[in-house]
Formats: structure tokens, C-alpha cells, sequence
């Protein structure tokens, strides 16, 4: 069973969240469940083989802006984002969507090549 006060939580072996131990358990089950459905995705549009998000809070008076980096492998190549906020959700949300695009973005890019490539 793992600790609790790691620095880094696994779910499901692939996706790592670092920094997120900080959060509350209720904040933390949104979190895992957004994150879930990105990778879910990522996993029908690409060859997914890993994600790592970190979050570092800057406190603000009496609330905390969020800042997230993410990294995703896949057999397509890494991609990288990045994202600030105030709403921890969102942000969560902005950086798994930005690697969803640069997924699709690579992969039509990719069928375009083929394409020109085949028709030559």
C-alpha cells in the first residue's frame, strides 16, 4: 500500500501527481477524475504511455493561483504544457487539453505526410 505523504501519487501505475498532496481529498478525487478522462483519451487517439503533472501553489492573500506543468509520453513523441490559474480545475483541465491538441495536431500532421508522400 503506498504512503500517503509521498511526494508523488500514482494512479494507475502511468500517471504520476506530484505536489498534489497538499490538496484536499475531495479536491483530489476531481482531480484524479479529470485527469482520467484526458488520459482516456489520449489513450483512443495515440500510443499513451505515460503522464506526470506538478503542481506548485503561490499563496495570494488568502487563496492560492495554481501552477501546473505536465508531460506526456507517447510513442508519438513528448509533449509538454503548462498553465496558471486560480481555479485549480481549470488549470488541471488547460494542461491535459493542451497534449490532447498537440497530439491530434501531430498525428494529422503525420496523415498529411503520408498522404503527400503516397500520392508522389
Amino acid at each position: 500500500m503506498a504512503d500517503v505523504k509521498e511526494k508523488e501519487a500514482k494512479l494507475g501505475g502511468n500517471i504520476a501527481l506530484v505536489g498534489f498532496e497538499v490538496l484536499e481529498p475531495a479536491e483530489l478525487i476531481v482531480i484524479k477524475k479529470i485527469v482520467g478522462n484526458y488520459v482516456r483519451k489520449m489513450c483512443e487517439n495515440g500510443n499513451y504511455k505515460e503522464m506526470r503533472l506538478t503542481l506548485q501553489q503561490k499563496k495570494h492573500g488568502k487563496s492560492f493561483k495554481h501552477e501546473i506543468y505536465g508531460l506526456a509520453l507517447f510513442g508519438e513523441g513528448r509533449f509538454h504544457s503548462s498553465s496558471m490559474d486560480w481555479n485549480l480545475y481549470t488549470v488541471v483541465a488547460n494542461v491535459c487539453e493542451s497534449i490532447l491538441q498537440e497530439l491530434l495536431h501531430k498525428k494529422k500532421k503525420e496523415q498529411r505526410h503520408d498522404k503527400v508522400t503516397y500520392n508522389q
